[in-house]
């Protein structure tokens, strides 16, 4: 299929799709309707747009294996290597891709679900109650320091008060 423009009527969207080949993010985007929002569907040529897993680049033949000089295998040695290398890791990450991925992904959708469940009924309640306790202890504290802690400091300061210091400097 081709670049092709449909018209989205439950949602007065337009649609851009993009089929086979490098395909950008597919965006709909409702404008005019009272439920503003962009759905997206996932940007197959772009697949770590936020660069979380960068550091994977670095597992290339010539990143894990290295001939010093003096040490040489044979070229062809080197070269089937080199290939089976790069076959063996895509093989078994689109085995372990297509095996483990989607149970995975199921995984940690209910996990972040859970954890957004957990922040938004349980901890975020909690943390707003928890500083209202800690305001109040905070008062009760603000007036045991008002009432017994500065008749203290100020009778210590008043008996300090009569010390003067002055400053002399002697020349040789």
């Amino acid at each position: 299929m081709e670049l092709g423009q449909e018209d989205d009527e439950n949602f007065g969207s337009s649609l851009a799709v993009i089929m086979h080949g490098n395909v950008a993010a597919q965006v709909i985007e409702n404008r005019g309707t009272e439920h503003d929002s962009t759905r997206l569907v996932p940007d197959v040529s772009n697949r770590n747009p936020s660069n979380l897993n960068s550091f994977l680049e670095k597992l290339e033949f010539t990143d894990v294996i290295g001939e010093p000089h003096g040490f040489r295998s044979h070229d062809c040695v080197y070269s089937y290597a080199f290939r089976t290398y790069n076959w063996a890791k895509k093989c078994c990450y689109l085995f372990l891709s297509l095996l483990c991925g989607g149970p995975l992904a199921l995984c940690c959708g209910c996990y972040f679900a859970c954890l957004g469940f957990e922040y938004i009924w349980c901890i975020t309640p909690c943390t707003r109650a928890l500083r209202m306790h800690i305001e109040f202890v905070g008062e009760i504290f603000g007036y045991f320091i008002k009432e017994f802690c500065n008749p203290c400091f100020e009778s210590i300061g008043k008996i300090f008060s009569g010390i003067k210091v002055k400053d002399v400097t002697e020349t040789v």
